[in-house]
């Protein structure tokens, strides 16, 4: 009678560990084909650069426009295969046919040591011609993914390349994203980097040396100098490129950097304004999050809207308060405030020329770098967007702060009185000729 209650008890043991065996293995199995559930199989296959391992089973997974999907676009659809962006596994390389409407891979460093199957990701966007003042440039119509950064350095999590559209205060913006290099200007004796080309036609533009620097190059030589965007931090008025004692949107004073901007434009531009267009802004925006009395004048608490932008990486050009988009006098819009047609970038622009927004205060900084992004020089340098009087994550010291761009090319704030790089940023008319082609060898020139 005891030898049956051993083998009740031992038969369900053995139970419970083969039924909890197959859970597991039943569980394996659905992870594994999840993993090949988006991809579909194709054994047939294009190859170039000759000699090759027959690569077996090979899938796809194809993403339009950023969406993962069983069925790649038509062809004759408008889309394109992104190369920078498409991957394989096993060393393969992939291209398209556009003729065929089909995969070509480059196996020239196949090597299925670590994968049994050949696994590739197909990216595909749509890209538009549009005529503009530089000539037909090729545009993605898609909106890139902001969160991730875009540059060819392997730390980057998007290799985005090219030139991208969105809208600003007088149209449809396009600017230049990650590591491109065909937005070179030879200017007034000067190098500069286009930022992007306005709503209104014009160009605009970001100092860059007195010779071309590659993509990922460190160099002083990069930025105009060094300057404090205020000579304190002690008060929310210090975040504004001017500024009024007690005015969230004064105007009445100039910053201690709008102050070497000026000196930079009448030392180096005085003789250059046929080409300078006075009608585009440059916004410095501190329209306010928190809506308490006395916010954005004093030590108030204040976090500007720039802060929020950055930390949930959702860059706009459509400057809020008009008080707060800095033009000169003959200007048909903004506060007619300026002397001279200069200013900075914007934090936005920051972020759509690929550095990715995100968590940035103190030591709570979680962006990743974009070491050989155009935009990034090595240097931390000034931007004109405030982020705002508070005391940061982990501080105790409350401050008036300033967003800038970080060595490696992340966004990040400061106290308005740290001494930073000084990187002009001006406008070119849309009337103006244009010879080159943007690169280092054919810099763009206006005549």
């Amino acid at each position: 009678m005891k030898l049956e209650k051993f083998k009740e008890k031992d038969n369900k043991k053995r139970f419970i560990v083969i039924f909890t065996v197959c859970c597991i293995l039943l569980l394996a199995g659905v992870l594994l084909y999840n993993s090949f559930a988006v991809f579909t199989e194709e054994k047939e296959f294009n190859v170039i650069n000759g000699q090759y391992q027959d690569p077996g089973d090979i899938y796809f997974a194809y993403y339009v426009d950023g969406e993962i999907t069983r069925d790649m676009p038509a062809q004759g659809s408008g889309y394109q295969l992104d190369e920078e962006q498409s991957n394989c596994t096993n060393g393969v390389v992939p291209t398209w046919d556009y003729t065929t409407w089909s995969f070509v891979g480059n196996y020239s460093n196949y090597n299925a040591l670590d994968y049994t199957r050949t696994k590739c990701n197909l990216y595909f966007v749509k890209i538009k011609t549009v005529n503009t003042v530089l000539g037909d440039l090729e545009v993605y119509t898609y909106t890139p993914d902001f969160t991730k950064s875009a540059c060819d350095d392997a730390a980057c999590e998007s290799h985005e390349k090219g030139i991208f559209e969105t809208t600003d205060e007088d149209g449809v913006s396009y600017y230049y994203r990650g590591s491109v290099e065909n937005n070179y200007v030879s200017f007034a004796g000067y190098y500069w980097r286009i930022i992007r080309i306005n709503g209104d036609g014009s160009i605009r533009m970001i100092y860059d040396g007195t010779v071309a620097h590659p993509n990922g190059e460190s160099s002083t030589d990069r930025q105009a100098g060094t300057s404090q965007f205020n000579q304190t931090y002690t008060d929310n008025m210090y975040v504004g490129y001017m500024y009024t004692s007690g005015d969230a949107h004064g105007l009445s004073t100039s910053s201690i950097i709008k102050q070497a901007n000026d000196n930079f434009y009448t030392s180096n531009l005085a003789s250059y304004t046929n080409y300078i267009d006075t009608d585009a802004g440059f916004c410095g925006d501190r329209s306010v999050l928190n809506l308490q009395n006395g916010v954005g004048t004093g030590t108030v608490t204040t976090y500007n809207k720039g802060y929020l932008r950055v930390s949930t990486s959702a860059p706009s050009l459509i400057c809020e308060n008009a008080s707060d988009l800095y033009t000169v006098s003959s200007s048909s819009k903004g506060n007619k405030a300026l002397t001279y047609p200069i200013g900075l970038i914007t934090a936005d622009e920051v972020m759509l020329s690929g550095s990715n927004g995100g968590v940035f205060d103190g030591s709570y900084n979680y962006q990743k770098p974009t070491s050989n992004s155009y935009i990034t020089t090595g240097n931390n340098f000034w931007t004109m967007t405030p982020a705002g009087g508070y005391y940061p994550f982990g501080g105790t010291l409350w401050g008036a702060y300033m967003f800038f761009v970080g060595v490696s090319g992340s966004i990040d704030d400061d106290g308005a009185s740290a001494p930073y790089g000084l990187r002009p940023v001006i406008n070119i008319r849309s009337d103006v000729r244009v010879s080159g082609d943007g690169t280092m060898a054919s810099p763009y020139i206006f005549s």
